[in-house]
């Protein structure tokens, strides 16, 4: 069963956030030949998504995930409450999927909108 953690983002500002996925029993998760994805929608309904960049963190065996937007792509999302999941793919059998965490995001709108050299 999939984890909820929720998450708060700033428009226009780079995130990033590690997750150490666990099996049922609390042990750490082994990601060794697993890729995550990651997107964020405005409703479990919405056919339009954003693609949130994940990626397993150092040691495989570790079952760290990162998380990341960079400050264009927060930017061009509009501020807002959103769902989103993270699955794992088996990179050695395509029907080898899980879905290990899930919750909201909220984005809070930008004011500031120049780039300071």
């Amino acid at each position: 069963m999939a984890i909820s953690i929720n998450f708060n983002i700033d428009q226009g500002s780079k995130f990033s956030g590690v997750v150490t996925i666990q099996n049922e029993d609390g042990s750490v998760y082994d990601l060794t030949n697993k890729t995550p994805y990651s997107q964020m929608r405005k409703s479990y309904y919405t056919s339009s998504y954003h693609n949130i960049n994940a990626a397993v963190e150092g040691d495989s065996t570790l079952g760290k995930v990162r998380l990341s937007l960079t400050a264009s792509e927060s930017g061009a999302i509009k501020a807002g409450r959103y769902v989103y999941d993270v699955e794992l793919h088996n990179d050695n059998d395509v029907e080898d999927v899980k879905r290990v965490l899930q919750g909201i995001i909220t984005i809070s709108p930008q004011v500031t909108q120049t780039v300071i050299p």
